[in-house]
């Protein structure tokens, strides 16, 4: 857990040539969930149906790319990703006491202290004091996958901030208002939009799930706000963009670019089961800056509707837990909600650091909501 919440994409901490640790560990944790499943023969049949509808699509993506021909190199590099959801049998397992569930929310909070300790270090060292001149700090972190810098001084996108937001939303629930600052500063320091949005996002959703309001009425509510804000923009009337930070028409021209690409490529069967994986578009071959785009163009209606799926019934799941788990079960739904609206801005959905997220939730809202050892108290329907 914490090496997918701390190291970002996993690809800068390599164990031996192409062998990351994080392939490793996906590897060990593999083997502990199949042992379970073998040795107990119990796995609940609700999310054993959610395995199936998740490995229907893959497979059919996998039999359509070998069918037009695609590159097996770039169908491997879009189903490695996403063979992350089989941690399933793992998390489940593990998951069977209140004290593991804890720790992982302890081990969330502890990587996104370390992150936000770490990250105002560097903004102090580089673009405070000059410690650090700026190309010393470009040479050493542009080498590496998970870094991006923001072309505003020395400020920098960390893959792993998107755990930031969400972090800041477990001190938020625990009361750890000077971590909430700090990890707050970091967030506005790393000069972008979507962590912005989604620890506003995060916050408020979780303020008033606490406030026992339901989750459609927020999630509609956010809906509204979000198209009064477009419509703003549209009219010129206000911009989040032009008041935080400088302009991204390169980021933004991308992304245009990567819809106007998806849309041409649409045919009446690929709008149903995608293009199958390892067919790209001209702007991107795989790894897509919004993860919908990138499912539907290569598993079409049918691969969205399964991620679809899995957060409906997260948010089943949540909704029908026990009083005393409810505030835990409302922090993973939110969780799992902020890394599917990140989603619509980078990948996350569709590879490991998302799919952690999301995993979690699903398994530990059903655990609460169906296991005997955490029903000791009436459900709550809310």
């Amino acid at each position: 857990m914490m090496e997918v919440f701390l190291m970002g994409s996993g690809q800068d901490l390599h164990v031996t040539g192409f062998l990351t640790l994080r392939m490793v560990n996906f590897i060990i944790a593999m083997f502990i969930g199949l042992r379970f499943l073998i040795l107990s023969g119990e796995f609940p049949k609700t999310v054993l149906l959610l395995v199936v509808a998740f490995t229907l699509p893959l497979v059919l993506s996998v039999m359509v790319a070998h069918i037009v021909g695609s590159d097996m190199g770039l169908v491997f590099d879009d189903i490695k990703p996403i063979l992350y959801f089989y941690m399933i049998f793992f998390y489940y397992y593990v998951s069977s006491s209140e004290k593991i569930i804890q720790r992982a929310f302890d081990i969330l909070l502890l990587a996104g202290k370390i992150m936000t300790v770490f990250y105002l270090i560097y903004v102090l060292l580089t673009d405070v004091f000059n410690i650090i001149p700026y190309a010393v700090a470009y040479q050493t972190l542009d080498s590496m996958n998970s870094f991006m810098f923001r072309g505003i001084g020395s400020a920098v996108y960390y893959k792993g901030f998107v755990f930031l937001p969400i972090a800041a939303v477990g001190f938020f629930r625990e009361k750890k208002y000077v971590w909430l600052l700090l990890s707050t500063l970091a967030i506005y320091f790393s000069f972008t939009r979507g962590l912005y949005l989604l620890l506003v996002f995060g916050v408020l959703f979780f303020y008033l799930r606490t406030r026992h309001i339901d989750i459609v009425r927020i999630v509609a509510l956010v809906l509204v706000g979000l198209l009064f804000y477009v419509a703003a923009e549209q009219f010129g009337i206000f911009s989040f963009e032009q008041s935080f930070m400088d302009n991204r028409e390169e980021s933004d021209y991308t992304r245009v670019a990567i819809m106007h690409q998806v849309y041409e490529a649409i045919t009446w069967w690929s709008a149903i089961i995608g293009h199958g994986f390892g067919f790209g578009i001209e702007e991107r071959s795989s790894y897509m800056e919004i993860s919908y785009l990138d499912i539907f163009h290569k598993q079409g209606i049918f691969g969205l509707t399964v991620w679809i799926l899995l957060l409906v019934s997260v948010i089943s799941f949540g909704r029908s837990v026990s009083q005393k788990y409810k505030e835990t079960a409302d922090f993973w739904v939110t969780a799992v909600l902020m890394v599917y609206l990140q989603s619509f801005f980078n990948p996350y959905i569709n590879n490991p650091m998302g799919l952690t997220v999301i995993l979690m939730g699903l398994v530990f809202c059903y655990r609460f909501s169906h296991d005997v050892h955490f029903a000791d108290s009436s459900p709550v329907q809310c």
